[in-house]
């Protein structure tokens, strides 16, 4: 029941909060979710333990019977995105203290921390499937309802676009159960079980592969399907764009390392050249947009875009390198573009713009807020020393081992990324201020958003200087290629 709990108690936590007055709401929104990410700790004990890789939960009676087969089970992969998703649950209640949000605002993030918790423990793709619909809701609702000025047109492309990868990754999760009868006349919707049959050795299960590949490709976003993300973001609340980068893009990765790899590896292996460069592009393609961005957060959500290009080279070059330093990769985008959307967010909350061209100087009167900056921006760009150093130096490794060439374009994406991220940086906080700017009324951090900054950069600079335990955890559930 520890799983089932997982996912059940967010729910609950929801209706609880929205049922309260506001200013009781965020109290609760607080506590509650800082109970939930001390019970995604306590549930990682057999893992330290020694108690083996896997652990499961599963219900007595019909729902243990049958094709629909109730069934979740959580990995180091799973467990580590877990961890993830509730420790930026509580940073967005804290960085949003401040601001005047209704009940259901508040209710609505543990809706969204449930279904996400669904997407990582599901074993059954009845249920996978399931969850993964479900967490489009809330963040709909979170974006169309408390987002900015166009923030209904961005919902309803962000729906749009996502429901359409939806239904092609339907139609790939029911034809897979019909191809493994066919070859073994048993019916199931479970990983392991579909994993021991070679589904993708036959010609049906290439068009299985590329309906899935699609479905999963639009939530990551892959180009030439990246075209909602920018908008979403954009428009979405500081909180909305911090989860939407920082866990719901990871659907998209996990599903492929989850589902793809371990039903198609053989296709997988040949379909390298395809991925591979379309990853590259992602780094390249995300990166030179964001230099041309005017708009911090546009800016950041091409950044996004940019990072999510080396977890799909690397984990496409099926090496230990490069999966490896994909599953680490997702942490650490998590970690630095989330908390640059916070960063955004406690800028626009004060000087109520994002043009670049409007702020200057504010080194000197949020130094605070301008230390804060610098460490998550060296993160995201790749310092070494810091987080996302090391899981793009594996990805690049890992690529280096298979095409030497798309290496050395995707090297280029860090290069780029300090040639967008450093003049952003000095034009903001050292750049010239005109008299009458929006800096002038922009004031340091309060002690509860320099809080939730400290913790990811605590997060950035341990992860970066100690990266070994963490990787020592995700090898084993990625090592299975």
């Amino acid at each position: 029941m520890a799983l089932t709990l997982l996912w059940t108690v967010p729910m609950a936590a929801g209706l609880a909060v929205w049922l309260l007055a506001p200013r009781r709401a965020r109290r609760a929104a607080l506590g509650l979710s800082l109970a939930i990410l001390a019970y995604a700790v306590w549930i990682a004990l057999p893992f330290s333990r020694g108690e083996g890789n896997l652990r499961l939960a599963e219900l007595p009676g019909p729902l243990s019977e049958g094709l629909i087969h109730y069934f979740f089970a959580v990995d180091s992969l799973s467990l580590s995105l877990i961890w993830l998703t509730a420790l930026l649950h509580p940073l967005c209640v804290l960085a949003a203290w401040s601001e005047d949000r209704p009940s259901a605002y508040w209710a609505s993030f543990f809706f969204l921390e449930g279904g996400l918790f669904g997407v990582f423990t599901a074993q059954n793709l009845f249920y996978f499937y399931a969850f993964w619909d479900f967490v489009l809701i809330p963040m709909f609702f979170i974006i169309g309802l408390w987002g900015s000025e166009n923030r209904r047109a961005a919902a309803v492309k962000f729906l749009l676009y996502t429901f359409l990868g939806s239904m092609a990754l339907l139609a790939g999760l029911v034809a897979l159960p019909v191809l493994h009868h066919r070859m073994t006349g048993i019916w199931t919707w479970d990983v392991p079980g579909l994993i021991a049959t070679p589904v993708g050795a036959t010609p049906a299960g290439r068009w299985i592969f590329a309906a899935l590949a699609l479905g999963f490709a639009v939530k990551i976003p892959l180009w030439p399907l990246h075209n909602w993300l920018p908008d979403a973001h954009t428009e979405a609340p500081a909180g909305g764009s911090v989860m939407l980068a920082g866990v719901m893009l990871k659907m998209g990765v996990y599903g492929f390392l989850r589902v793809i790899l371990p039903l198609f590896p053989e296709i997988s292996r040949a379909a390298f050249p395809i991925f591979g460069a379309l990853g590259v592009i992602n780094i390249l393609y995300g990166a030179l947009c964001a230099m041309a961005q005017t708009d911090l957060k546009r800016l950041i959500a091409f950044t996004s875009i940019s990072h999510l290009g080396f977890c799909v080279a690397g984990l496409f070059t099926l090496t230990p390198e490069g999966l490896t330093g994909s599953a680490l990769q997702l942490i650490n985008h998590g970690i630095s573009t989330g908390g640059l959307f916070l960063l955004v967010g406690m800028l626009y909350s004060r000087a109520h713009t994002r043009r670049l061209d409007a702020f200057g100087e504010l080194a000197g009167r949020a130094p605070r807020l301008a230390v804060f900056f610098a460490v998550i921006l060296l993160s995201s760009i790749g310092l070494p020393g810091l987080n996302g150093f090391v899981g793009e130096l594996l990805t690049l490794a890992g690529l280096a081992r298979v095409r030497l060439g798309l290496a050395a374009l995707g090297a280029c994406g860090t290069v780029l990324a300090a040639a967008y991220g450093i003049p952003t940086y000095q034009r903001v906080f050292f750049g010239p201020c005109a008299a009458g700017s929006v800096s002038e009324r922009v004031s340091d951090l309060d002690w509860r958003e320099s809080l939730a900054l400290a913790v990811l950069c605590a997060f950035a600079l341990g992860l970066g200087l100690f990266p070994g335990p963490l990787l020592r955890f995700l090898t084993p559930a990625v090592a299975l290629w």
